[in-house]
């Protein structure tokens, strides 16, 4: 089913006004298929992190991207879900991609 950017699985981490929080293990894709959910993500503007080493150092990605990054960055969290996007899935040699979606501070 995997066809389009981004190429992985995802992790798509939803929390909005409107759903309760929602957790997708997902792919990008054109194709419809009976029996899938199918969440389309939001036009949003991305701080995208890349990462590697095990299954737990994207924790401390995601830990370091809201406790380091996003408060010295002037910007602030925007209305869309988070993305994981694992590109390789090897438990001791994860390859990952982390994507919080953004919007400057002071801009709502």
């Amino acid at each position: 089913m995997m066809d389009k950017e981004p190429m992985g699985v995802l992790g798509v981490s939803v929390c909005n006004k409107e759903e309760i929080w929602r957790y997708y293990i997902a792919v990008s894709s054109s194709k419809e298929s009976e029996g899938l959910e199918e969440y389309i993500v939001p036009a949003a503007i991305w701080a995208i992190f890349p990462g590697e080493g095990t299954n737990r150092s994207i924790q401390e990605l995601e830990r370091r991207i809201v406790t380091e990054w996003l408060p010295a960055s002037g910007y602030e969290y925007a209305d869309a879900p988070d993305i994981e996007v694992y590109i390789s899935p090897d438990p001791q040699k994860a390859k990952y991609e982390v994507g919080i979606p953004v919007i400057k501070s002071g801009n709502r």
